[in-house]
């Protein structure tokens, strides 16, 4: 009776934390600092219900320092929204050359 309800609490402990930490936002204050030429892909993902901020979240490429790793960058921060601006006229002028 007595293994049941401890099993029953750490059951009950470990759903709670896992909802605690669902429960923030995914994105840290300060990110990495990463190369246009290392980012294989940026994607800006909609507000969550555990998150009040859309999320922006950059693939760097697998040859790169980073080695394919994912980092969310703060939506709200000002080198977020400068990293965002200056990746897509980057990526438009390199477009425009491999035409």
């Amino acid at each position: 009776m007595r293994l049941l309800a401890a099993a029953l609490l750490l059951l009950l402990l470990a759903l709670c934390a896992s909802r605690v930490d669902g429960s923030k936002c995914k994105c840290s204050r300060k990110g990495p600092k990463i190369r246009y030429s290392d980012v294989k892909k940026l994607e800006m993902k909609p507000k969550h219900p555990h998150c009040e901020e859309k999320m922006v979240i950059i693939t760097t490429k697998s040859m790169s320092r980073y080695r394919g790793q994912e980092h969310c960058l703060h939506p709200k921060l000002q080198s977020t929204k400068r990293f965002i601006k200056w990746y897509n006229a980057w990526n438009e002028k390199r477009r425009v050359y491999e035409e």
